[in-house]
Parts: structure tokens; C-alpha cells; sequence
């Protein structure tokens, strides 16, 4: 059996797996990258960075972006549209600074599970 759903109920439904999900990231800096913040989980890993410098916003493609493709069969570009209007709403990420970029295990996010 077959669900169909129209894009304005899809984009909803995965606003509302991003929010229970990934919607209470707590904002961490970094002496080490004083040019960046970063969204870490509850347990400490970080899965979104803002680099302030450049405005460039990069998320964990395999804990956030892939899953989105992956659990709700959507596009590369439907995916960012819709990342992009759930980091506006949810964290104020400034416009200017996405789409986001995915981006695989960043080697310095593997330095940073001590970030003072």
C-alpha cells in the first residue's frame, strides 16, 4: 500500500522529526576555533558548525542530512530548502551564511570532545 502525502504535509512532518530530534543543541565555543560554534547533542557530539568568519554553516551528514534523505525519501534539494528554514526558525542562523553543507566526520569535530 501506497501513502501519499503532498509536499506542505511532508516538509511539516520532517520540521517535526528535526524538532523532537535535533531541536535542543546546545551552542558551544571553542578557544581552540574562536571563529566557530558549534551545535553539540546531549552527548557532547557535534553535529552542526557555524563558522563565523566565512558564514559558512556545515552539518554531520550522516546523523542529520542522510537520515532526512534516507527516512523520508527526499532530495538533495528539498533537504536543503528544508534544513535551511528549520536552522532560520529554530536556531537564528542568518541567511546569508546557508545553505548548509554536509559534510562527513570534519577531523576537528573528532578533536573536540573536550572543548575547553
Amino acid at each position: 500500500m501506497n501513502i501519499i502525502i503532498d509536499r506542505p504535509q511532508l516538509v511539516r512532518v520532517v520540521l517535526l522529526y528535526l524538532n523532537k530530534s535535533f531541536g535542543n543543541l546546545t551552542q558551544k565555543t571553542s578557544p581552540k576555533y574562536p571563529n566557530s560554534v558549534f551545535y553539540v547533542d546531549s552527548n557532547g557530539e557535534v553535529l552542526m558548525e557555524y563558522e563565523k568568519e566565512n558564514k559558512d554553516f556545515y552539518i554531520e551528514y550522516p546523523q542529520l542530512w542522510n537520515k532526512i534523505n534516507y527516512l523520508f525519501s527526499i532530495g538533495h534539494f528539498d533537504t536543503e530548502q528544508i534544513l535551511e528554514n528549520w536552522l532560520i526558525n529554530t536556531y537564528n542562523i542568518e541567511k546569508s551564511s546557508l545553505p548548509p553543507i554536509p559534510v562527513g566526520r570534519r577531523t576537528r569535530w573528532n578533536r573536540l570532545s573536550n572543548m575547553n
